[in-house]
């Protein structure tokens, strides 16, 4: 048995560029579908937070009908992520509401019957008619394949807070007083779920609104004004931050990033720029360096370890790792293979993403972007084989590896 993890294709969010819904990118995917038995969407398929409903379906066309196209007979397994989490939310909503119908407790006017509620299967019934001929299984939060646990990964947010700022340890606790009534970290899948769903549920009901994501976009434009402020006002302290990375590079305490030329970096910069002001256009001038939202409350551009490590205790709260010694996750956008947290024999992967989203607030930015959070990466599962294997289908354009970045979006 073979599997095929992709994930975060976030599918209509205008918070960056989703590459699958190009035939390039459908064209260096098709090729690791061969001789595949199932493949597992890891969540993040869609991206109701940063975008609607009908964008988002609409854009996942392509890579359905790839899946459609290549594997007759075969398996389609999702589980959803934070940005797609409505999709779990509904359906346990759907749930309630038609248990209370059978038990006649839903209101009735006037001896007219009330419209027939979604099924708990909507969305299952939507893939099987996108996914004609495969057989289709909705997960979650896990999904056990070959021995390999399975799972979005978004539960490690809050501990990643927990470990930043304090103003972020703030923010987490004040949610978990909100969402679970404590404790400050989540102990439970209930917990976990319990938070998740008070943040998509907001976000989602903001961007499906009318003008919710041209909302969403000021919001973020007048959070970059006040950063760029506060940027300004923490430069010595950036700049000592610098001096010490420059000390550990000469000790040998830290590998030197090699850096993509001054010249790809400002074109990417133009690019970039160009796309934005097509899709939503924003205030300002085409060349001006563009700025993306943080994907999770990681950078995309920081080191993997803070995630692993967030990560790896929801794994020792849930005690997945007695389900499980070898466990693949996504949300991060950063692709890993084989790796162990500080604690535990546990061996993780991690099948990154499929939207590019460059920091690129600097050049040394963009290079740690590229190092850690390139994208158009998979993982395969097979039975055969002793662990899981990551994929980076387009390595050969990452400008750290001598590529050339990109192709341009298409006009």
């Amino acid at each position: 048995m073979r599997a095929l993890v992709i994930s975060d294709t976030h599918f209509g969010a205008w918070t960056g560029r989703d590459l699958l819904r190009e035939d390039f990118f459908l064209e260096r995917l098709a090729p690791a579908l061969d001789g595949v038995d199932e493949v597992i969407l890891l969540g993040d398929l869609f991206d109701f937070l940063f975008g609607s409903v009908a964008e988002s379906v609409d854009a996942s066309s392509g890579l359905l009908a790839l899946i459609a196209r290549e594997l007759p007979g075969k398996r389609f397994i999702f589980l959803a992520g934070n940005h797609d989490h409505h999709l779990v939310h509904r359906d346990e909503e759907s749930r309630v509401i038609e248990a209370a119908l059978a038990r006649g407790e839903a209101p009735r006017d006037d001896g007219v019957p009330p419209p027939e509620p979604p099924g708990p299967a909507f969305f299952q019934s939507f893939l099987e008619k996108r996914l004609p001929g495969l057989e289709v299984e909705i997960a979650y939060p896990t999904y056990t394949c070959a021995g390999v646990l399975c799972t979005h990964g978004h539960y490690l947010d809050p501990h990643a807070r927990m470990a930043g700022s304090r103003g972020s340890r703030l923010l987490t606790r004040t949610l978990w007083g909100i969402a679970a009534g404590g404790p400050e970290e989540p102990t439970c899948a209930a917990d976990y779920e319990s938070v998740i769903t008070l943040l998509t549920e907001w976000l989602y009901i903001a961007a499906q609104m009318p003008h919710g994501t041209h909302a969403q976009q000021n919001v973020l434009r007048a959070a970059q004004r006040a950063g760029r402020i506060a940027s300004a006002a923490g430069a010595p302290m950036r700049g000592a931050k610098r001096f010490a990375g420059e000390v550990r590079a000469r000790t040998g305490a830290e590998d030197a990033e090699p850096l993509p030329s001054a010249e790809h970096f400002e074109g990417v910069i133009r690019d970039e720029a160009e796309r934005q002001a097509r899709e939503a256009p924003v205030p300002g001038r085409p060349g001006s360096p563009p700025r993306y939202p943080e994907p999770t409350v990681l950078s995309r551009s920081s080191p993997t370890e803070g995630a692993l490590e967030a990560f790896s205790k929801v794994v020792a709260n849930l005690e997945w790792d007695k389900e499980a010694s070898q466990i693949v996750f996504a949300h991060t956008h950063q692709p890993l293979d084989d790796v162990r947290a500080q604690a535990g024999a546990t061996r993780y992967w991690n099948s990154g993403c499929w939207i590019y989203e460059p920091d690129l607030s600097s050049r040394q930015a963009y290079a740690r972007y590229c190092r850690y959070a390139w994208p158009g990466t998979a993982i395969v599962i097979d039975d055969a084989e002793p662990q899981p294997r990551l994929l980076e289908l387009l390595a050969d354009l990452n400008p750290l590896a001598g590529g050339a970045g990109l192709p341009k979006a298409p006009a």
